[in-house]
């Protein structure tokens, strides 16, 4: 009871009404008045905090003061690029490791022995598209340039060398360029690129001059190359019989295009001596 009665007192002392009077302090003459009562102050004031307290916040929060203001405290943009460079130098870091590798294999291989490891290649390059659009200039000074370097058309078969059969990779006409050992075929759009003899695949990268690029080792340092695929259907480390298919070829003016090479320990052979006339 006492402790209602105690209560009761409080309320009421702060319910109790006072006014607030202004005076001019030389003419005492009243300026301003208002009535006010403990809860009215104690309720402005309380709101008073609170908007203040929420005006700061959102100056903190919503502005770049909060990277001055606050301690050891970074940007969004800040933290969400290192988080993508973070990532990069991950991915780049097993790149390089992949390069590593296939530079000390290349090496060992173009020596004439095998590789040192078998790893399967951790890039998926059969959905790399190299269909790129050549403008109308672009094909006429091709044009120009296969005309003026004498390039000899040349139909395919099969070849002896060395007591080994060499099977064309495709089918149709293959030109011979002066003063390089690299061969431009001409094909169907949807045949597939077959390998020459049997062997292991030592490589299928992807590169923006050659494109996707298969490497197959044959027997005595023998090693041909295919380039400008538009797809690859085998993996590093498999082995390959003559004539299976190793992918498709890019496609150019309405039909198919593969850049093929042929290297003997270490050695650009020349091309006309395995599939010249």
């Amino acid at each position: 009871m006492e402790r209602k009665r105690k209560k009761r007192r409080i309320l009421k002392k702060l319910k109790k009404p006072f006014r607030l009077i202004v005076l001019n302090e030389n003419t005492f003459e009243e300026k301003f008045s208002y009535s006010l009562s403990p809860m009215n102050v104690i309720v402005m004031f309380g709101g008073f905090i609170v908007v203040f307290a929420f005006l700061f916040y959102a100056l903190i929060a919503f502005t770049p003061l909060k990277t001055v203001l606050v301690p050891d405290f970074s940007s969004y943009e800040s933290r969400e690029n290192a988080r993508v460079a973070r990532f990069k130098a991950d991915s780049l870091t097993q790149v390089m490791r992949s390069q590593e590798r296939y530079y000390t294999d290349l090496k060992l291989i173009l020596s004439g022995s095998g590789p040192s490891s078998n790893l399967t290649d951790t890039t998926k390059l059969s959905e790399v598209d190299l269909n790129y659009q050549t403008s109308e200039i672009e094909n006429k000074i091709r044009a120009e340039l296969n005309q003026t370097t004498g390039m000899v058309p040349y139909q395919g078969r099969a070849n002896a060398r060395g007591g080994s059969l060499l099977l064309p990779p495709v089918s149709g006409e293959y030109f011979f360029v002066p003063n390089s050992n690299q061969v431009s075929w001409k094909c169907g759009i949807n045949e597939t690129v077959k390998s020459i003899l049997d062997g292991t695949i030592i490589e299928t990268s992807f590169s923006p001059v050659d494109g996707n690029r298969v490497l197959v080792q044959h027997a005595d340092g023998f090693v041909s190359v295919y380039k400008n695929l538009k797809s690859i259907s085998v993996g590093t480390g498999k082995k390959v019989k003559a004539g299976e298919s190793l992918g498709l070829p890019n496609v150019k003016n309405g039909s198919g295009e593969l850049l093929f090479e042929i290297w003997k320990n270490g050695i650009s052979e020349n091309i006309q001596a395995y599939f010249g006339k």
